[in-house]
């Protein structure tokens, strides 16, 4: 077979064996070992310099994505080799990287066999042959176990979503504008491995960029999307400089009270629900920022604000969370927001596009004792500096919430 035309075959190749999908007793298995087999020999031809369209290969043992018409190649590591499995609980193959002897172990498991010969050798050894192998043994009906789902490198075949190996412009139900999504076979889960430039995040705040590698995780219902609203200080509302002042934030539709260590665990596990609620489980945080008047317009710099929170506590009775803010504000005029997170800081994610807002914002004016707000909201139209200490200095140590 070309090489030019194999990553087609590569992204066919968990449909391949979909007709035997209707057999009874799951007898796709050997289907999936005989697909396995051919798609391990085709890898035999391919080097770092062949041409691709899309998809994902093994290429000298190395784990392969094609990226803009090349393979981008990436290593196993130590004891591993990259190669299609066959999947157990459904048809088509899966290309991971394994060991030789969980490769050996799962085609014969199969039933199938190159050329009648057991398929031993992985590979680096098969021989490539113009027909298809052939069974010599009746294939099991095949089990998984999810016991050690969360310990196992190889993608559950349950797991694998086939509309992402569609990019979205069937002209059927795409609009003018939309963009071609970015496709996969295998979940994206060696996605960031594309990225030579960015770092895994690691579940660290990475300032200058970079690829996180956890699944979005659970999404709730859309009765169960959150909401926040502030119930003081109301907006518009005139506040003394200089002095302390309570935030009441109302939560409805969130498990508050969750979160994790922020300097080791950031973005680093997928959104959870609670069991019970259906609700997503996280917490919330406000944010303060200066602006020049109420009647700004141009975009604020998310990297200055002048009192950031985490209200990691668990709501109360009436579903509120408070925070003081000690001290109060200089003189000014202020933008304050929410931001609602999973448990992992990550913004939270509900099940659909069109949904109104989850977060809220209001705007309030920081006075001289005396004054009306009027004079002081004046001041600022004229593009007079803001006050030193209202320029991105959080009120809570690094690190202590995100």
């Amino acid at each position: 077979m070309k090489v030019s035309v194999f990553a087609t075959l590569v992204l066919s190749s968990f449909a391949t064996a979909l007709p035997s999908l209707k057999r009874r007793g799951g007898s796709f298995v050997l289907q999936n070992g005989i697909d396995a087999i051919n798609l391990n020999n085709q890898f035999q031809s391919l080097t770092a310099s062949s041409p691709c369209t899309s998809g994902n290969a093994c290429v000298n043992g190395e784990f392969a994505q094609c990226v803009n018409g090349q393979y981008v190649l990436t290593s196993c590591g130590s004891g591993l080799i990259c190669a299609a499995l066959p999947l157990v609980n459904s048809a088509g193959t899966s290309i991971t990287c394994t060991t030789q002897a969980d490769l050996n172990s799962r085609i014969a498991a199969t039933g199938a066999t190159a050329n009648g010969t057991s398929t031993t050798s992985g590979p680096s050894n098969v021989t490539t042959s113009s027909s298809a192998p052939t069974a010599t043994s009746t294939a099991g009906s095949g089990s998984n176990s999810n016991s050690n789902a969360q310990t196992s490198l190889t993608l559950l075949s349950s797991l694998v979503a086939p509309n992402f190996a569609q990019n979205g412009q069937n002209v059927n139900t795409s609009q003018a504008g939309e963009y071609p999504s970015l496709t996969s076979t295998n979940n994206f889960i060696n996605y960031c491995a594309t990225l030579s430039n960015l770092p895994i995040t690691n579940g660290q705040q990475v300032k200058n960029g970079s690829c996180n590698p956890a699944p979005m995780g659970a999404i709730p219902s859309i009765s169960n999307m959150p909401s926040a609203k502030f119930v003081s200080p109301n907006n518009l509302a005139v506040l003394p400089a200089n002095t302390t002042f309570q935030v009441t934030l109302a939560m409805k539709g969130l498990q508050t009270g969750y979160f994790v260590n922020p300097d080791t665990n950031y973005f680093s596990a997928p959104q959870q629900i609670d069991p019970t609620s259906g609700q997503i489980q996280g917490h919330a945080h406000i944010v303060i920022e200066a602006l020049q008047s109420l009647t700004q317009t141009t975009p604020t710099d998310p990297n200055k604000f002048a009192y950031f929170l985490g209200m990691n506590s668990k709501a109360d009775a009436k579903g509120q969370l408070y925070a003081n803010v000690t001290g109060g504000l200089p003189e000014g005029t202020y933008k304050m927001s929410t931001i609602i997170s999973a448990m992992n800081h990550q913004p939270v994610l509900v099940a659909v596009a069109q949904h109104g807002a989850l977060d809220d914002q209001i705007y309030f004016t920081v006075v001289a004792s005396g004054q009306n707000g009027t004079t002081t909201t004046t001041t600022f139209i004229g593009g007079s500096p803001l006050p030193s200490t209202a320029s991105g200095v959080s009120s809570v140590p690094t690190g202590s919430s995100t």
